[in-house]
């Protein structure tokens, strides 16, 4: 019979037990104690500031990123009873790994403390708890309460923690309410708890802390510094009379070296929990004879399947074994030992564990293939929708009915508590280091178990990866730093032996991992007299350092890692205490962990003896005031401002950022300079260029810009903003400021909720830096702003507007905006003392105007999308959705650093004239996505019922952008406009118009978010009959494509074939109802059409022709030149108005466009001129010699223009078609020449689409390839 009531969730359970027992003891630390009554009141308050601020409901996650505490504790049931579920964000991640676990599980809101909020890098929303006046919140002030859901819905989310996965990457295991509560159920039948009963909560924390308060009991949060330091745990057990706790095997072995009569230090003890390793029979007779009269209750449970089997070991020990069974199921009709073919097995055989009923997880989070893998269809549960979830350990089931665990399938290493797939360690290793092969084992027992990788280098193929440099302590702390871009830090071998092969299994022929040697054992560290410090010394840190690490104190050096040398989370906790106790005062683990070397650990010591902080003055104009003073070593060298194009070197920041991908792509594609990109780590060195590049090279194949030929004109160099001289090495740093000669700085920490003292480093001192950089090379500085850094305005700021420092506080209310203030103040300083600089500030960067390639989190487009599923857009009067095409703006500040006018410092690049919302979506109406419009209000509450509680993982990445932070109508209407009254002109020169936000342009943004999978569907346009038709995107998606001759013929079948492909078509010709019926033709293939009556041989109506299709299209990128006359003419004959015809089409037409459209594609460094020769261009013919001489000419200019431009951009395209059947063959009126030339020879002839099909091909070929002649004849034609 059920202990609890299992229809009930944990809220509810809770909260009845809050009622039953108000006055008792629910929760405590070392610093308060909570009644239940109180943490009742406590965690319901925040339970509705989760809800009304954050939209907090079913399946909404909120991260919990705290030490464990009572705070913990109370946020976690906060949000279970907000209705949502709580996710575990361990203060142990790198930072890395943190902010990618944030961007996986996208939770609405991260709940932490204010030791730790700095280390969240997400753009996540930020609630500081034990700081209440500095909560941020991104939500309503004053919203309603959101709905809950029922308390009988056991199916949703209650809490998502993760592990590790076989390929290294974190997962986000996803548990429902019915599995806890039936799982504590189950526990409470073995070992209930009640009214007075205290329960220390430490190892397997979040597993642990409801559990008791579903009871009556007491829940004791043992705080990080002694989960893991022996004495202190068992002081604390000791002091807080505890009754029930749990250990790892491991962690009970540790402290029975310490105390081996625990029995006397805790008598209250009743019951000990043991879970996470196999317990040894050797273990269970010590832990008997230290705690005789304490129940040992041993468990096997995974994250994903809760408790499978547990029992008190002191009744079933068999001493004669190495190992302890771990005791009866606790739901024996759904435990399943299967061998290799899936089929059960009997009793006392051992096979693999699959788990069954309803203590599973649901899954994986955003994971459903490696769902799939690991939940199986039960086939032994009738019940539709049954699962089983394969465990991956080996395991039989005892004659007595125990279930004992024998191993685990495929290897897998259990170490600390974490489960190791030496598959996906040694996949890692081959990959990223220069080793051809290698097998990871383990070493060790217990704490001492490590993981030790043998490998056998690769000396002929490294393909770029790094070499594995191992000291004679087998230790790699290099190869430590490759892999730990891409593992968990538990993944990470310790040790490192070289072997010139892999010995093998004689029979199966697989590795022999018996015959692997022992990896080499370090010297002891000798027990010196102690040494009386009054003062905190690197050799007094070095001296423990090697007492907690059991090795010399001459092996360690300032270079190494504390965990490339053999240092976890347990030693670590070790050594914070040996801190303590050496130092006399509390030394915190969380800094230790964040910078684990030896000067990294003396100044967290240092830190916390002189009570450090990092928070700024609270005079917070002080600060900027301060903050806006240039170094005065920061002075001109006296060389002047020097063009793009001018430069052999440019060295570029934010590469791995939205637009900082776009500016290397431009620079590669339209300078000939090599490009140094620097790349953030935290702690930079040399040998992570590697690393580097494959950080930038997956951010542009991420946004469809990577090409291999980049790595030709580019080189990374680790740095880091926040260092002095960026973090980059002396030699590095001299070789860098002797080189470079551009500098575009492009690289900020982006974050609209951390206050400026959280990114005064990046951004300030980076800048700072970055001047400094600028001072020493003489290198010319393009400093990439914001129009953060003015306030809204619709009226719009100049180019030469600023904000009073004395209103940067109060106008400019978010720390971004105001560091990037103060890095313009700065730029301006250097550019006053005479140093080349310039200033550009972006308003609003939306996705590529040709791709939609886009910023993944940009609220606008979520905005959009996700009214497009409702069919209901808001409406807010004065919201202006400006947006400006990344490509645009990084072609101007590519484009604007040759521009050398000395007086014009700042440069605008946002829409100065932003539509309004309102047409947004009006325009969207017309691809097909119609919307009613309601107030904001009500669209938010229709969002929040209809989208915003669906199951986390299985909704659109842009509900959970809302779900991070829906904005409020006043921010909406906030726009900040930026006038380009000096930048417009100087972008004109350049012929660089603004794409235009219109339906083409969201057409391709819309095209862009079906693809991302966003929508259901792509846009479709109205025909004249009101009907939608889909519009297809191709190759030339976007590109402007003019093509003269286009009335009929080859012209007409080209202006076909590239409208097929997407382009934007502009037709020419001389008779304009034949161009209508051309442009019939192509209504539907998505871009648009504009005809023009031109005769080539007249030079203004070329020149009209292209300011109109740069004006209604926009820039040309492909001219098609296609107007030409063929006439079969006796020399002898003397048709000289023929001929003079010839010359004037077919020589001034091709000079006439090609002075109209060259200059423009080599300011834009692109652009493709295709013109049509002949073969009659390669060969005289008889009776065709003015029309050859014409095509000869035609020839050589292109030739010429070939060579001249190489290196450009420019790609110049001759096609040499043979006899094709078009009006040329019937212009010709020498009979005598036609009977004796232009007779058909019966071969079939080229029809116009076989020469079409050709110039399609040539501009569809990637930018760095050429088709420069193409020669299309009929078969039996040759030439």
């Amino acid at each position: 019979m059920p202990i609890l009531d299992i229809t009930k969730d944990l809220a509810a359970l809770f909260e009845q037990q809050a009622k039953a027992t108000p006055d008792a003891l629910a929760l405590e630390d070392e610093s308060r104690t909570l009644t239940y009554a109180e943490l009742d009141q406590e965690t319901q308050a925040l339970a509705d500031r989760l809800r009304r601020h954050y939209g907090v409901g079913r399946d909404s996650l909120v991260g919990v990123l705290m030490s464990r505490s009572a705070d913990y504790v109370v946020a976690s049931l906060a949000a279970l009873r907000a209705g949502g579920a709580f996710l575990v964000l361990e203060l142990a991640y790198p930072s890395g790994l943190l902010r990618d676990v944030i961007q996986d599980a996208k939770p609405t809101v991260v709940i932490t403390q204010n030791a730790h909020v700095n280390h969240i890098k997400a753009d996540v929303p930020v609630i500081v708890y034990d700081e209440p006046s500095k909560t941020t919140v991104n939500g309503h002030a004053n919203g309603e309460l959101s709905p809950l859901p029922a308390s009988d819905d056991l199916d949703r989310l209650a809490f998502v923690s993760y592990s590790s996965g076989t390929t290294g990457q974190p997962k986000g295991i996803a548990n429902p309410h019915r599995a806890a509560v039936l799982s504590y159920d189950l526990r409470f039948g073995l070992s209930d708890l009640q009214p007075g009963d205290r329960v220390a909560c430490n190892v397997f924390f979040v597993w642990e802390m409801l559990r008791p308060l579903l009871r009556g009991a007491a829940v004791f949060a043992v705080p990080d510094s002694a989960s893991y330091d022996p004495s202190a745990l068992v002081n604390l057990l000791d002091s807080r009379q505890i009754t029930d706790t749990l250990m790892t095997p491991t962690l009970l072995a540790t402290v029975l070296s310490r105390h081996p009569d625990l029995s006397k230090r805790l008598p209250k003890l009743r019951s000990l929990w043991l879970n996470g390793e196999v317990v040894t029979t050797d273990l269970c007779r010590r832990a008997i004879k230290a705690l005789p009269e304490t129940r040992l209750l041993n468990v096997y449970s995974a994250s994903e399947t809760h408790e499978v089997a547990a029992g008190d070991i002191r009744t079933f020990v068999d001493f004669e074994t190495r190992v302890c069974p771990v005791g009866p199921p606790m739901d024996p009709e759904h435990i399943y030992i299967m061998d290799e073919n899936g089929n059960r097995v009997g009793n006392n055989v051992s096979g693999e564990l699959y788990v069954g009923g309803d203590l599973l997880a649901r899954g994986y989070l955003n994971l459903p293939e490696t769902t799939a893998k690991a939940f199986h269809p039960d086939p032994f549960v009738k019940k539709e929708g049954a699962r089983m979830y394969r465990t991956g350990d080996l395991a039989r089931v005892l004659p007595s009915g125990l279930l004992e665990i024998t191993g685990r399938a495929g290897g897998m290493i259990k170490t600390r508590g974490y489960t190791v797939q030496p598959g996906a360690v040694e996949n890692a290793i081959v990959k990223h280091l220069a080793v051809r092969d290698c097998a990871v084992s383990s070493h060790g027992e217990g704490l001492e178990r490590q993981l030790v990788a043998y490998i056998v280098r690769d000396n002929e193929d490294k393909r770029g990866r790094a070499d594995v440099v191992v000291d004679e302590s087998g230790y790699s702390p290099a190869a430590r730093r490759v892999l730990g871009e891409h593992l968990a830090l538990y993944m990470i071998p310790t040790y490192w032996v070289e072997l010139e092969e892999l010995p093998t299994h004689g029979v199966s022929g697989k590795t022999d991992l018996k015959a692997l040697p022992p990896p080499p054992s370090p010297k002891l560290a000798t027990n010196g007299e102690k040494e009386q410090n009054t003062k905190v010394k690197l050799e007094t840190v070095k001296k423990l350092w090697a007492a907690a690490l059991n090795m010399p104190d001459s092996a360690i050096t300032e270079e190494h890692d504390f965990f490339d040398i053999g240092g976890h989370s347990l030693v670590l906790a070790d050594l914070a205490n040996r801190f303590t106790k050496e130092f006399g005062f509390p030394v915190p683990l969380a800094p230790l962990a964040g910078t684990p070397t030896l000067q990294g650990h003396l100044q967290a010591i240092r830190d916390a003896r002189d009570g450090h902080t990092a928070a700024v003055q609270a005079d917070l104009p002080a600060v900027l005031r301060a903050d806006s003073i240039l170094p005065e070593d920061i002075q001109s060298n006296g060389t002047s401002m020097r063009r793009l194009n001018d430069a052999g070197t440019v060295l570029l920041t934010g590469a791995t950022g939205y637009l900082g991908a776009f500016l290397l792509k431009n620079l590669v594609e339209t300078t000939s300079a090599h490009i140094i990109c620097l790349v953030r780590f935290t702690d930079p060195t040399d040998d992570m260029r590697p690393a580097g590049m494959a950080r930038i090279r997956k951010n542009l194949i991420d946004l469809g810009i990577w090409d291999d030929s980049l790595l030709d004109r580019m080189e990374v160099v680790p740095g880091n903003l926040s260092r002095e001289h960026l973090g980059i090495a002396s030699d590095v740093y001299d070789d860098i400021v002797s080189r470079v000669e551009v500098i575009i700085h492009a690289a900020a920490t982006v974050n609209l909720v951390y206050p400026y003292a959280a990114l005064r480093s990046p951004n300030v001192g980076g800048t700072r830096e970055i001047l400094r950089l600028a001072s020493k090379s003489g290198a010319t500085l393009h400093h990439v702003s914001t129009n953060g850094v003015l306030t809204p305005s619709v009226a719009g700021w100049s180019e030469d507007a600023m904000v009073d420092i004395d209103d940067v506080p109060e106008k400019l209310i978010d720390g971004y905006g105001q560091t990037k203030w103060v890095a313009e103040k700065l730029v301006y300083e250097a550019a006053r003392r005479g140093m080349p600089c310039k200033v550009y500030r972006p308003g609003t960067i939306s996705g590529h105007s040709n791709t939609g390639s886009c910023n993944a989190w940009d609220l606008l487009n979520a905005l959009i999308v996700e009214s497009l599923h409702l069919k209901t857009a808001p409406h807010v009067d004065g919201w202006f959705a400006e947006m400006t095409p990344v490509d645009f703006v990084s072609a101007a500040i590519t484009t604007l650093a040759n521009h050398t006018d000395p007086n014009q410092l700042v440069y605008h690049l946002g829409d100065p004239n932003p539509v309004s919302a309102n047409y947004i979506f009006d325009s969207l109406n017309e691809l097909g996505f119609p919307t009613t419009r309601v107030p904001w209000d009500d669209w938010v509450e229709l969002w929040t019922k209809k989208r915003g509680f669906g199951t986390a993982g299985d909704v659109p990445f842009t509900v959970d952008i809302l779900r991070g932070g829906m904005p409020t109508a006043e921010a909406l209407q906030a726009v900040t406009v930026l006038k380009d009254d000096a930048t417009a002109p100087a972008l004109a020169l350049y012929n660089l118009p603004r794409p235009k936000i219109d339906t083409n342009l969201l057409e391709t943004y819309t095209r862009h978010f079906c693809a991302r999978g966003w929508l259901s569907r792509p846009p479709r346009r109205a025909d004249a009959n009101g009907a939608t038709s889909r519009v297809t995107k191709g190759r030339l998606a976007g590109k402007v494509a003019v093509i003269t001759g286009a009335s009929s013929g080859i012209g007409a079948a080209v202006a076909a074939g590239l409208a097929r492909e997407g382009a934007h078509i502009a037709l020419a010709a001389r008779r304009t109802e034949a161009l209508e019926t051309v442009k019939a033709k192509l209504v539907g293939t998505g871009g648009k059409v504009l005809i023009h009556k031109t005769d080539v041989t007249n030079k203004e109506d070329v020149a009209s022709l292209m300011q109109a299709a740069a004006d209604k299209l926009g820039p040309v990128d492909i001219l098609v030149s296609c107007a030409g006359v063929m006439y079969f003419t006796m020399m002898a004959n003397n048709q000289t108005e023929e001929w003079e015809r010839t010359v004037d089409v077919n020589c001034k037409g091709l000079l006439h466009c090609l002075s109209n459209t060259v200059p423009g594609m080599l300011s834009r460094g692109k652009g493709h001129i295709v013109a049509i020769s002949s073969d009659a261009g390669r060969k005289v013919f008889p009776g065709l010699g003015v029309y050859s001489a014409s095509k000869f000419f035609v020839e050589a200019t292109l030739q010429s223009l070939r060579l001249e431009t190489a290196g450009t951009g420019l790609r110049v395209t001759s096609i040499q078609p043979g006899n094709t059947a078009t009006e040329l063959l019937g212009m010709s009126t020498d009979a005598e020449a036609i009977k004796k030339y232009g007779e058909p020879t019966g071969a079939k002839v080229l029809d116009p689409e076989d020469v079409a099909s050709s110039i399609v091909y040539a501009v569809c070929q990637p930018e760095h390839v050429a088709v420069n002649e193409v020669l299309i004849e009929p078969r039996d034609e040759p030439i």
